[in-house]
């Protein structure tokens, strides 16, 4: 009887050293990294056009503010939620006279736009919608999303006319009429504008 009694204490010592192990093992494992926006190294870029062949003219804005940036399991559930504003005084393109005037001659004619704003709404796969403000009128932005390590790049198109910004179109045209007058010997300056953004993660 005795000897049962130690077999039973043995087999029970050696249980729940297997589970201790066990349990060690799996909270281990549960330590998944998370991923948080570095809002100190966005980027955003656009292009806009002119001419009939629509050739690009490129640009950056310098100043791009971000905020609600949370950790999160994945990039695509930490980048859920982010806020933008970006300051249109910020706005570069290698070219003095034209950035002044796309700051009076086009942001100038919009309703108040001294901030263009988004904030993510949702990211699926390689792709989201963004609430994109401009003009003082809010629209959803659908954008592609390619990953690559902790970078990820963003890419959309603003169609000028769905924020009822043709005020601004038009005066920024006839500021550039000769400029963007081509070959062909038509003026063009298109409503559409590309946006490429790089984001930045920090992983922990």
């Amino acid at each position: 009887m005795k000897k049962f009694a130690i077999m039973l204490l043995a087999v029970a010592s050696l249980t729940a050293c297997k589970q201790s192990k066990k349990e060690t093992k799996t909270s281990t494992t549960s330590n998944q990294p998370t991923y948080q926006l570095d809002t100190e190294t966005a980027v955003v870029n656009w292009t806009g056009y002119k001419f009939t062949t629509k050739k690009g003219v490129k640009g950056q804005f310098q100043k791009v503010n971000i905020s609600n940036n949370q950790k999160a399991a994945t990039k695509a559930e930490a980048l859920t939620g982010v806020e933008v504003a970006i300051p249109v005084s910020s706005i570069f393109s290698n070219n003095g006279a034209r950035d002044t005037k796309l700051k009076s001659l086009f942001f100038g004619f919009m309703d108040q736009t001294e901030l263009l704003s988004a904030k993510v709404v949702s990211v699926q796969d390689n792709a989201g919608i963004i609430a994109f403000t401009m003009n003082n009128e809010t629209h959803d932005l659908p954008f592609t999303m390619e990953n690559q390590g902790n970078s990820s790049y963003l890419k959309a198109t603003i169609d000028i006319n769905k924020w009822n910004a043709q005020k601004a179109l038009a005066s920024i045209h006839k500021a550039c009429e000769v400029l963007h007058t081509g070959e062909d010997g038509v003026s063009k300056t298109w409503n559409l504008v590309d946006v490429d953004v790089v984001l930045n993660f920090i992983k922990e």
